[in-house]
């Protein structure tokens, strides 16, 4: 009998409504998962976009740095670049750059040369959206780079880069890379023009 009494009273008091004070709130654990994942599940979702975004951003950065290596080294081959070579040095680029638009990047090829007074001059400038060098100018260039005499060919490809998701990198970002090559079989690449007017010879043929 005394066993009964106490279960049926354990009961009781298991079945009587709850009072929800201050202090049984603060025990209470109910739904403690929802909550943690209300709070994490936002913070996940923007780490999951930020990690895609920044891999198409990585993958825009080693197309603009490989476009901008095969420009200098197809042009440090070369004994002479003429117009010709310079449709084809762009073709070449708009391969290099698929599969984004050859036609929305900047690129510039320079000859920068030194006669033996120690000046980096630029001999000729070729440039695609972008304003080539002037002819004669001085240029920066870090020590060591053109041999005295001799001269370089300095590759710039520029992109601007809009990510498709905008998530977390809601602006546009520009990615440019710059290559400095040695001429391959001559001293000094000469630039050979077919003269007169019209578009220039570094760009698409249409």
């Amino acid at each position: 009998m005394m066993f009964n009494r106490y279960f049926e009273a354990r009961l009781r008091r298991k079945n009587a409504p709850r009072k929800l004070g201050l202090k049984s709130l603060l025990r209470n654990e109910d739904g403690v998962s929802a909550v943690e994942f209300a709070i994490i599940a936002p913070v996940m979702v923007l780490i999951f976009f930020g990690c895609i975004e920044l891999s198409y951003l990585m993958r825009v950065d080693r197309r603009v740095t490989a476009t901008a290596a095969s420009l200098g080294d197809l042009t440090a081959r070369l004994v002479s670049v003429t117009d010709d070579d310079m449709r084809e040095l762009y073709n070449a680029a708009n391969v290099m750059m698929q599969p984004y638009p050859a036609s929305e990047t900047r690129m510039r090829i320079t000859s920068i040369v030194d006669n033996g007074n120690g000046q980096k001059r630029v001999a000729w400038s070729e440039g695609y959206r972008i304003e080539p060098r002037p002819v004669g100018s001085v240029v920066m260039v870090p020590d060591g780079i053109v041999p005295q005499p001799g001269s370089i060919i300095l590759t710039e490809v520029e992109y601007d880069y809009s990510s498709s998701f905008g998530f977390v990198i809601d602006t546009s970002m520009t990615m440019t890379d710059t290559f400095y090559l040695r001429p391959r079989r001559v001293t000094n690449i000469q630039r050979i023009t077919s003269g007169g007017g019209g578009s220039p010879a570094f760009g698409p043929t249409s």
